[in-house]
């Protein structure tokens, strides 16, 4: 069986399933764009989907993801501008989920930090597999990235709210008035990469149904 690796993949642009996923990424981004009550917070938030895309191409020459790990991406940055949406603290699907389990605060961008462990997960490990193949430092690789950008996240939230004004800050960083918003985010985003990590080792050791990562695509 010929084993895939990422020498072998398409550039983006000549990617027709790319094309079709960054168009749909485009049309919800404008509508969301339309709707968001803070553009400021918008267009702050928005600044992770900028970098993104840029480092994509810049990066292709070197590398270049598999449709899988795009498919984790953009269901990650469809999540992220979709909180940015409502500046997160009045997210929709957040403000229901308080009322349905009567939380004490909307909770939709703790989801979005569990989900910036699970779903960039399989991406990380797409990058260390094409150089490593020892599958336990693989798997402590992907958790500790995650681990660092999860930190380095929330020290770019602590600087924007440092140099805006008050109420731009707030709603950027969104604590909701919890000193330890910080921590609790980066906590949930170790959970998410452990839980990713516990699910890929299901899977990969039933290679009846899923063959190794290595010849997968």
């Amino acid at each position: 069986m010929h084993t895939f690796t990422y020498l072998d993949r398409i550039p983006y642009l000549r990617n027709s399933f790319f094309r079709m996923a960054a168009l749909l990424f485009a049309i919800i981004w404008v509508g969301l764009y339309i709707t968001s009550i803070d553009k400021t917070d918008w267009w702050i938030e928005n600044i992770l989907v900028f970098l993104f895309f840029s480092g994509l191409f810049f990066a292709q020459q070197k590398f270049i993801f598999s449709d899988t790990s795009l498919v984790f991406l953009f269901l990650f940055l469809t999540l992220h501008i979709y909180g940015a949406q409502g500046a997160y603290t009045h997210n929709q699907l957040g403000e229901w989920l308080q009322a349905v389990l009567k939380l004490s605060r909307n909770p939709y961008d703790r989801i979005v930090h569990f989900s910036f462990g699970f779903l960039p997960a399989y991406p990380i490990m797409d990058v260390f597999n094409a150089a490593n193949k020892n599958h336990k430092l693989l798997i402590f690789n992907i958790n500790m990235a995650i681990l660092c950008l999860a930190t380095i996240f929330e020290l770019i939230e602590w600087g924007v709210a440092s140099f805006t004004d008050a109420a731009t800050g707030e709603s950027y960083v969104a604590t909701q008035g919890d000193p330890w918003d910080a921590q609790k985010d980066i906590f949930l985003a170790i959970i998410g990469s452990l839980l990713f990590s516990f699910i890929y080792n299901i899977f990969r050791r039933l290679k009846s149904i899923v063959p190794d990562y290595a010849s997968v695509e």
